[in-house]
């Protein structure tokens, strides 16, 4: 039984059992570890803290024992769950709203192959997030997310630009160092389930633009049948989130502030496309400089807006107490 399937099986009896499915991060920490992937790795992937994804596997292990019956851990949990999954007679008997006035009119199929009603296929094609379905996520090379303190307003200013307004292009811009990834990595984990696909791509080593979007493509078509044409088709056919970090690597040196290297002036038209065509998805930049087209956009287009971050302020002593900075008195 594949990961997906394993997930979905043990999904169904939680709520048969519970009357809830498991969330967001449930589903992506059961999926990881069935793929031997390390809380660490999880953590990284979803935009959380390793103690916090710790905490919710911890709570995770003691669900599912209590739904299975078993001493479920990390180390056995894919054995066990397979053997679950494996027995037909317990998948059905442990469904205690099914009967035999109901079954007939439900989507729920003992075989594996038609496991989904043509109806559920159907609404996925045209859309791939439904309910109660996470969204397809890869932060794989994002940094850890080591501080979540503080930016508050930042985060309420963010989401009412994405949620709300339908905000299509935005710039987080900054001092290096000031937490602009931080922000957006904390941001994502409290908006993850808003949106069909997340990906962090950072241009430090700076790919050329048509690479860039053929990694996105691939990205975007791995839950698709057909694959389509160019990135904006994704971004009008789903709800996409797509971070493109360290910005300023593809900037001149020297020159007026956000000026594109001569192989990179593309870029330019690229971020104006999203900003100003049709699509319900959303691209934020991360750099060090505010481009200048995107300063004559944000202007130009309700569509476009641009966050200027400024230091924690007091909310940066909770960085310092966790390093266990004595002398407190003198902080300030």
């Amino acid at each position: 039984m594949d990961i997906q399937e394993l997930s979905k099986s043990t999904d169904d009896q939680v709520f048969a059992k519970t009357g809830q499915h498991l969330d967001s991060l449930q589903k992506s920490i059961l999926e990881s570890v069935l793929q031997r992937q390390n809380f660490q790795k999880i953590a990284v992937n979803n935009g959380y803290s390793y103690d916090h994804v710790k905490k919710e596997g911890a709570k995770l292990w003691k669900l599912l024992s209590e739904v299975f019956q078993e001493d479920i851990k990390q180390g056995n949990v894919r054995s066990l769950l397979e053997n679950k999954a494996g027995s037909t007679i317990y998948s059905f008997l442990n469904y205690p709203q099914i009967n035999s006035n109901n079954i007939s009119n439900s989507h729920i199929n003992i075989c594996r192959e038609n496991s989904q009603s043509l109806e559920d296929i159907e609404k996925r094609s045209r859309h791939p997030q439904t309910e109660n379905q996470s969204p397809i996520v890869d932060l794989t090379t994002a940094p850890e997310l080591n501080y979540n303190y503080g930016r508050n307003s930042e985060i309420s200013t963010l989401k009412e630009w994405i949620l709300e307004n339908k905000t299509k292009l935005i710039t987080i811009y900054g001092l290096s160092g000031i937490g602009k990834t931080a922000l957006t990595l904390k941001l994502i984990s409290e908006i993850n389930t808003q949106f069909d696909y997340i990906i962090y791509r950072s241009l430090e080593h700076l790919p050329k633009l048509i690479n860039l979007k053929d990694e996105l493509k691939q990205f975007f078509s791995q839950s698709q049948s057909t694959p389509l044409p160019e990135v904006i088709d994704y971004f009008r056919s789903s709800r996409c989130l797509v971070i493109i970090d360290d910005l300023e690597n593809i900037f001149k040196t020297g020159n007026l502030a956000g000026q594109y290297l001569t192989d990179y002036k593309d870029y330019c038209k690229f971020f104006q496309q999203i900003a100003t065509l049709s699509h319900q998805s959303c691209l934020i930049l991360i750099s060090w400089e505010n481009p200048g087209e995107i300063e004559t956009l944000e202007k130009e287009n309700k569509h476009t807006r641009v966050l200027q971050l400024q230091g924690l302020g007091e909310e940066a002593k909770e960085i310092l107490r966790q390093k266990d900075l004595q002398d407190e008195e003198r902080w300030d």
